[in-house]
């Protein structure tokens, strides 16, 4: 309900208290007292309806926490860059495609919970708060793997960044490249009989197939991703970052109750002769594989004396009939 001073209001608060009327927007969370209004600092909007915001959201100047649980949600507004003292920002809908110019001023931003499109389109300015060791912007969803090519104008924000050694990059180009994506880990997959020289720059190497590719990528995204798992990243930072190029295998059969055969086929692919220090095991199935299943490669892996830190396991279950698929990625010592 509507105060008194209702009438004297300035355009752009009669603007947002109309929209908030017909949305259904409490008072509690958008005061329709001009004072009031004024001060607020959070602003939590929800609704499946709204798809446009009003430009006079860009009047609160005093908010540090906008809150936007829209999924309906098809744009912001340019007024959103007014807002000087955000500190947090979280849009939950896909629809919105483009950031305005005016996302730019948002300087004060520290944390990002936007859609990952959104988060690869972030201005210069708010860029350069994500690469400066000095400012902490922390970006909730943004991607968490990518395959990089040396064409790309923009590089996309990433977590884990893969690049083929095939296209060519140079030294100066990968560490271009990491400082741009903002990247914790780079690695180099080796398709080709070419070879990386000693950058310093890269993580590692891993040698794979050029079919391999993405199955590599998809065990990094489901063994490694913090929203799903915990994981120290100190132990995934010290077991990838190998002196020697690790080695992607993988086996697989049409029928689960074939795990056993499927994992001795991992295992014969290992050369007897070296040492391994850490390993990424993932298995994939049409079902939960048993406890005994799974205990088959954890003994044999046990018996490999590698340090437990430095073993990574992950199984999924997925959408396929009669599927059983295990990949591994051994590093060597």
């Amino acid at each position: 309900m509507k105060t008194s001073n209702t009438t004297t209001a300035k355009p752009w608060m009669s603007e947002l208290w109309t929209w908030a009327d017909e949305y259904g927007i409490s008072e509690k969370d958008l005061p329709r007292n001009e004072a009031h209004l004024l001060a607020i600092t959070k602003l939590e909007i929800c609704s499946d309806q709204i798809t446009e915001l009003p430009e006079g959201i860009g009047y609160l100047h005093n908010l540090t926490h906008l809150t936007l649980k829209c999924e309906a949600l098809e744009r912001l507004p340019e007024s959103i860059g007014q807002l000087s003292q955000l500190e947090r920002l979280t849009i939950t809908s896909d629809e919105v495609k483009q950031l305005p110019e005016s996302f730019a001023r948002l300087i004060s931003l520290s944390s990002l919970n936007i859609p990952t499109h959104l988060s690869n389109q972030l201005p210069t300015t708010l860029m350069d708060k994500c690469r400066n060791e000095n400012e902490t912007l922390h970006i909730e969803r943004m991607a968490f793997t990518s395959l990089y090519s040396p064409l790309e104008k923009n590089y996309g924000l990433s977590f884990f960044g893969f690049v083929l050694i095939s296209d060519d990059w140079n030294e100066k180009a990968l560490i271009d490249l990491k400082f741009k994506a903002v990247l914790d880990f780079l690695l180099v997959l080796q398709t080709t009989e070419q070879t990386i020289d000693d950058f310093d720059v890269v993580d590692g190497v891993i040698i794979c197939k050029p079919d391999e590719v993405q199955k590599i990528i998809n065990m990094f995204e489901t063994t490694f991703d913090y929203s799903v798992v915990s994981v120290d990243f100190r132990d995934v930072r010290e077991a990838i970052n190998f002196a020697k190029p690790a080695k992607f295998i993988q086996a697989s059969a049409l029928k689960v109750s074939e795990s056993d055969k499927v994992f001795s086929q991992i295992i014969d692919q290992i050369p007897e002769d070296i040492t391994i220090n850490a390993i990424m095991f993932q298995a994939e199935s049409n079902r939960q594989l048993t406890l005994d299943e799974l205990r088959i490669a954890s003994d044999t892996i046990d018996k490999m004396d590698i340090d437990d830190k430095y073993v990574f396991y992950n199984a999924e279950v997925v959408d396929k009939p009669e599927h059983c698929w295990m990949g591994m990625i051994y590093m060597i010592g």
